[in-house]
């Protein structure tokens, strides 16, 4: 099973259990997660066993949405700033 440092993936009979985990920032959306979650996707439609998929979140809140902060280039590292902006 694939995952990110932020998302896990894991197995459980014919469902793929995809979860945000990122607590500290109610599940904030990085670029690394949104890659994650398309080979977690990829990973479900490439496997016939996998009848459903499930997206949860750990802690207290699903996902409060991108995280914007590494949109904006905040110095993560991640990438995601770069074209951002006006």
């Amino acid at each position: 099973m694939g995952g990110t440092e932020h998302l896990s993936v894991e197995r459980e009979g014919a469902t793929l259990v995809l979860t945000l985990n990122r607590p500290e920032a109610k599940n904030a959306l990085s670029l690394p997660m949104l890659v994650g979650l398309y080979d977690g996707w990829l990973e479900a439609d490439a496997d016939d066993a996998v009848r459903s998929v499930v997206l949860t979140g750990a802690g207290g809140a699903f996902c409060a949405g991108m995280d914007l902060k590494a949109l904006a280039g905040d110095g993560s590292g991640d990438g995601a700033g770069s074209g951002f902006g006006a």
